[in-house]
């Protein structure tokens, strides 16, 4: 992959960085792809994918290994590696610099680096990470018999409770505000799951096996027994390693990157094509 130019260069092989890489390498375009930790992104960490189109009710991992498939039927190639530093050089070309496989130049570089969860910040958090505070139930080990706490107020919040709610002996959500920011199927599925809510309440410290709540505008604050905590409280575009106060002709991002509310399959899929159709246009006029 050293020395030659590729004709673009998609940073992350998430749905955006996937159907991106399909779409150059079906018009033809000698594309690369980089993904740091797996191909699917978070989608392939979807236990069941309902939402979308012609997909229900599969598992995200089988939706983004066809992707993939499909993709490098194609012609794209892939890496697993990770962008640690973006620079455009005086000849127009990208040069960005992999982790462990070096530098990489590329005439057009799509961004598709998603979006990384927002930590708590509060004391236990970093040091119990992967330990007893995960993102996803994937990541976690089973909670068969055991009790689990997911921390926030959102769709991605009410939908990881019902799943855990399957597997766990018990699940509590504990939000900030009454209303959960969620759709009626979700709420109905938490309601029939049994999850036990947990309105007005904020995390303060985190211990093995407990998790310490401070009550939201006074009130008195209380203790859960825990066995796993899970944080969801919204994610923020993972940043592009660049020093650039402008991004240059021939850049462009898609998919969680672009810090959208809409995080879904099917979005991202269609920003990346999008995107990539962008670049196709800027690589017949350069």
């Amino acid at each position: 992959m050293k020395g030659r130019v590729w004709d673009a260069l998609i940073v992350g092989g998430g749905p955006a960085g996937l159907a991106a890489g399909l779409h150059l390498s079906r018009a033809g375009y000698r594309t690369l792809l980089a993904e740091r930790r797996r191909y699917g992104g978070q989608a392939a960490g979807i236990g069941s994918l309902e939402n979308y189109p012609g997909y229900a009710g599969g598992a995200g991992e089988a939706l983004m290994r066809d992707w993939l498939s499909q993709a490098r039927r194609w012609g794209l190639k892939t890496s697993l590696d990770e962008a640690v530093r973006v620079s455009r050089n005086g000849r127009g070309h990208f040069s960005v610099r992999l982790k462990k496989g070096g530098p990489v130049k590329a005439r057009a570089l799509l961004w598709c680096g998603g979006a990384a969860f927002r930590s708590l910040g509060v004391p236990g958090e970093r040091e119990l990470s992967g330990k007893y505070v995960w993102n996803t139930g994937d990541e976690a080990p089973s909670l068969r018999g055991r009790v689990a706490a997911v921390l926030g107020g959102g769709e991605a919040a009410a939908q990881q409770a019902a799943a855990l709610a399957g597997r766990a002996k018990k699940v509590y959500l504990v939000s900030r505000g009454a209303r959960l920011k969620a759709h009626r199927l979700l709420l109905g599925r938490l309601d029939a799951a049994g999850v036990e809510r947990l309105p007005g309440f904020e995390a303060a410290r985190i211990r093995p096996g407990a998790l310490e709540l401070r009550a939201v505008g006074g009130g008195k604050d209380r203790e859960l027994e825990a066995d796993a905590v899970f944080v969801l409280i919204g994610k923020q575009p993972r940043r592009v390693p660049a020093g650039w106060r402008r991004a240059p002709e021939g850049f462009f991002k898609a998919g969680d990157a672009n810090g959208e509310i809409y995080r879904q399959v099917a979005v991202a899929g269609g920003d990346g094509i999008r995107a990539a159709m962008r670049a196709i246009e800027f690589l017949e006029g350069a």
